[in-house]
């Protein structure tokens, strides 16, 4: 199931464009149900490993691309405390900083254009 969410993360990396966790689930029938706790902390744990994997990699954080469909629009606190464990830095600061997020989506936008990286790397999971 990661590999099929990391695909669509990298097909959404090239079209610029991110997606709200229940457009993953719907467009990728995960059958998540996000009432159940355990259901949304699973999702939470499928992108933190890709994103951990990428980031061992020397690549950007394909889950920056996964956002909230609320009107906030930003990733979710998993997010930030994931990235709060890769950076060494507070979690609450991190989402705090509006650019932080916006510079994680833009680093996979370009990493993932480029036709090289694509060719690469689209296969290595």
């Amino acid at each position: 199931m990661e590999r099929e969410i990391r695909s669509k993360l990298i097909e959404l990396a090239r079209n610029k464009t991110p997606w709200s966790y229940s457009q993953l689930n719907e467009q990728l029938q995960l059958g998540l149900d996000f009432k159940n706790g355990y259901e949304r902390d699973l999702i939470g744990e499928f992108l933190g490993n890709i994103s951990i994997y990428e980031y061992k990699k020397g690549r950007p954080l394909l889950s920056s691309l996964i956002i909230h469909k609320s009107s906030d629009k930003e990733q979710g606190n998993g997010f930030y405390k994931l990235c709060s464990e890769i950076y060494g830095k507070d979690w609450k600061e991190l989402k705090a900083d509006k650019n932080f997020e916006l510079e994680r989506m833009k680093d996979c936008y370009s990493f993932w254009k480029d036709n090289e990286n694509y060719k690469k790397y689209k296969n290595d999971y």
